[in-house]
C-alpha cells in the first residue's frame, strides 16, 4: 500500500537539514581536533568610543517627529504634483512579484490595487483631454 501513499515534503525536508546539520556539526568536530587556532577579536573592536575621537553631534530635533525613513518635506510646484500622480510606476521581470504586489506585502513598492488606479485616472485624464481637442476642432469647422 505505501505505492499510493504521497511523500510527506515536510517530513524529506527535515530529514535532509538534519542530515545536514549532523554533516556540519562532524566538520566542526574534526577542525576542533585539528588545533586550528580561533581568530581573537581585539578589546577596540568592541570599544564605544575608540580613541580620543568625539562622538557626532545629536540631532537638534528629536527623531520621533519623523517617520522612519522619510526625509523632510519639501514644498512641490503643482507641475511636480501632476506628474507624479499620472508618471508610469516601474515593471518589475519577475512573475512571481505579482502575487506580492496585489498583496501589498513588500515595503516600499505599491500594491497592486494602487498601479491599476493610477493606470484608470490617467486612462480618464488623456480621454477627456482627447474629448475636448475633439470638441474643440468641431466647434472650428461649424464657426467656417
Amino acid at each position: 500500500m505505501s505505492l499510493f501513499r504521497r511523500k510527506d515534503p515536510l517530513k524529506s525536508r527535515d530529514r535532509a537539514l538534519k542530515a545536514r546539520l549532523a554533516d556540519l556539526e562532524s566538520q566542526i568536530e574534526q577542525l576542533d581536533q585539528a588545533g586550528t587556532p580561533s581568530p581573537e577579536t581585539h578589546a577596540a573592536v568592541h570599544e564605544l568610543k575608540p580613541g580620543d575621537e568625539p562622538l557626532p553631534p545629536r540631532p537638534n530635533h528629536p527623531l520621533s517627529e519623523q517617520p522612519l525613513g522619510t526625509a523632510e518635506s519639501q514644498n512641490e510646484t503643482l507641475w511636480q504634483w501632476f506628474s507624479r500622480r499620472f508618471r508610469k510606476p516601474p515593471v518589475s521581470s519577475n512573475p512571481r512579484m505579482v502575487n506580492f504586489l496585489a498583496a501589498g506585502s513588500i515595503q516600499g513598492l505599491r500594491p497592486l490595487r494602487y498601479e491599476r488606479r493610477v493606470a484608470r485616472n490617467r486612462f480618464l485624464a488623456f480621454s477627456a483631454l482627447l474629448v475636448l481637442v475633439l470638441i474643440g476642432l468641431f466647434w472650428t469647422l461649424l464657426q467656417q
